[in-house]
């Protein structure tokens, strides 16, 4: 025989006492095995004891029963930590790199493409590989033609694109007074020198890694926020974990950033599924801190709350005699008595007990 005994009465009920086990109540329905429950089509159902409960799956928000998909692309996620483009899909999102990069590991940071591994890159004769582009050089006495990747002999004689002193830097093009201007690339503007061309964020992201604005000195790197920038003012590398704390950064090699393990990139917060939180959510510095109304326990997990039972010491109801008989101090007789049933936060409950 199992009985309960009450560490706390009502006011009514001063003296401890041994009481037997609730009468058996009917048998808990599980309404997400018999799909009878109404959680939404992107949530998770959980049953408890005489009910259920819904979650909304990773990659959703909402309280359960409706349900919609977080776009981890928006500025409030940190375009999903991704360092280019950000595709977001239903529950999920996806990282892409721009022309002359290539994703890294992590899914998240993209890494340079060395186009001059590829057959010299198309040059005919010397390929110079750049973050996120390549160009063709020529040999002395040769000058890179139009098409930017053959190299053409050089004339001495006359004031022509052949000639070696035409000065400019991408393409030289010969004009109907017989003279020459020069023009640029695709992705280069013209200096004010007529000659020279100026690199811009629209080829190859302007050499940054990742973020790149136009400037009238030319492109300006700017790298996520777990990243800094390196010396050459244009490769992003990695913060050190330790150094976050201490807002220094950690001088890794462009190499090493490819090896590290996958890092969350986004930090925890109580709008994404309540912080994963069972009650109650709060947003602090460091992340999500989870808490439990009163009657609860939090749980080692940091997040799961667990009921207490008030006034006994198992798991059982505490059950108070309603008139408390002198058999009920006795652990033997068939009688049965009624009492009434106090639960913390409930009205109090008519039944019975007795000696089993």
């Amino acid at each position: 025989m199992r009985v309960c005994v009450c560490a706390s009465l009502p006011a009514s009920r001063a003296t401890p006492y041994q009481l037997f086990p609730p009468l058996p109540g009917p048998a808990d329905v599980d309404e997400c095995s018999e799909g009878t429950d109404d959680c939404h089509i992107d949530a998770i159902c959980q049953n408890t004891p005489k009910s259920y409960k819904c979650l909304c799956k990773p990659g959703y928000k909402g309280e359960g029963r409706q349900c919609e998909d977080i776009d981890e692309c928006e500025n409030d996620y940190y375009n999903g930590g991704c360092v280019h483009e950000c595709i977001n899909i239903p529950g999920n999102y996806r990282c892409t790199c721009f022309d002359g990069f290539m994703l890294a590991h992590d899914g998240h940071n993209c890494l340079d493409v060395d186009e001059c591994q590829d057959n010299n890159g198309g040059c005919q004769q010397i390929c110079v590989n750049a973050m996120g582009s390549y160009e063709c050089q020529c040999h002395s006495g040769f000058f890179l033609s139009d098409n930017q990747h053959t190299c053409i002999h050089r004339s001495n004689e006359g004031m022509n694109c052949m000639n070696k002193d035409h000065g400019c830097a991408h393409i030289c093009r010969e004009t109907p007074k017989g003279g020459v201007a020069c023009d640029c690339r695709p992705g280069f503007d013209l200096a004010q020198n007529q000659k020279d061309c100026t690199l811009t964020c629209n080829y190859g992201n302007g050499g940054c890694q990742h973020s790149c604005e136009d400037t009238d000195t030319g492109p300006m790197c700017g790298c996520h926020q777990k990243y800094a920038l390196h010396s050459d003012g244009r490769t992003c590398i990695e913060k050190d974990e330790a150094a976050i704390e201490r807002s220094q950064f950690n001088a890794t090699s462009v190499a090493d950033v490819d090896k590290r393990v996958k890092r969350r990139l986004l930090m925890e917060t109580c709008a994404v599924n309540n912080g994963g939180c069972d009650r109650t959510c709060r947003d602090t510095a460091t992340g999500v801190r989870c808490s439990c109304p009163v009657g609860f326990t939090l749980q080692p997990d940091g997040k799961t709350c667990k009921g207490q039972r008030r006034g006994c010491a198992c798991s059982a109801p505490c059950l108070w005699p309603d008139p408390l008989p002198p058999a009920a101090l006795q652990t033997g007789g068939p009688l049965i008595h009624s009492y009434t049933r106090w639960d913390f936060g409930a009205p109090p409950m008519r039944g019975g007990w007795g000696d089993r």
